[in-house]
């Protein structure tokens, strides 16, 4: 018995010694921010054409051959980026649910960086298509600078909160030890979707809008684990 009396007090005194130790550290998990406003560098656009024919083959030809030229005006715009959006069509019925005719609608979408070409050629597709949206922001390429830029700011405001912290329970020595870095993507208004109608006769020239795109804010959010002693 004498000689496991001497292990079993030290086994009893090794989780007190680490309690003690434990004892003088503080985990704190805080969260900080930095955000920056930003003039909106992107402008994205959508048009759409829509008809009714009493044929099927009639109806897409004549969406077609707007859908059609609408890519050739586009190409005249090289720092304009054309795509095509959705395409649908449906049949019409009479009170008895017979089919009568058909409707169409189709979609382009414009996105680019420069405002006055990319107005210039919503009013030349205004011609024959109808405006459904316009949408600005702040490009990938900004913004990704922009967040590189708040990084340094946003730990040094999470530091900032950890030494409060430290200082109001005694203890000065902070550390680092867990951080996690994400931003906030902004809520961008959505695109105001005009009501389904018949598309109008073809018009004369368009005016194009003098665009105002405005200034988002941009924020950098950071969590952290902060060992304090």
């Amino acid at each position: 018995m004498r000689l496991t009396l001497p292990a079993l007090t030290l086994l009893c005194t090794l989780p007190a010694a680490a309690m003690a130790a434990d004892a003088g550290v503080t985990v704190l998990n805080l969260s900080a921010n930095a955000s920056q406003e930003l003039a909106n560098d992107e402008i994205n656009a959508s048009l759409y054409v829509q008809d009714r024919q009493p044929q099927a083959g009639q109806l897409a030809d004549r969406i077609n051959k707007a859908l059609n030229r609408a890519r050739q005006d586009a190409e005249a715009y090289r720092k304009v980026t054309f795509s095509s959006g959705s395409y649908n069509t449906w049949p019409d019925y009479d009170k008895n649910g017979k089919i009568i005719g058909w409707q169409a609608r189709a979609e382009v979408k414009l996105r680019s960086n420069e405002f006055a070409d990319t107005a210039e050629l919503i009013a030349r597709l205004q011609k024959y298509m109808a405006l459904e949206g316009v949408q600005f922001s702040v490009s990938d390429r900004s913004r990704s600078q922009a967040e590189a830029q708040l990084i340094p700011q946003a730990i040094a405001a999470l530091q900032a909160q950890a030494a409060a912290a430290g200082k109001a329970l005694g203890k000065h020595q902070q550390q680092v030890t867990e951080l996690s870095i994400g931003s906030a993507q902004p809520n961008y208004p959505m695109m105001m979707r005009a009501k389904a109608e018949m598309a109008a006769a073809p018009a004369a020239d368009v005016a194009p809008v003098n665009f105002q795109p405005g200034q988002s804010m941009i924020q950098l959010n950071i969590n952290g684990k902060v060992e304090i002693r």
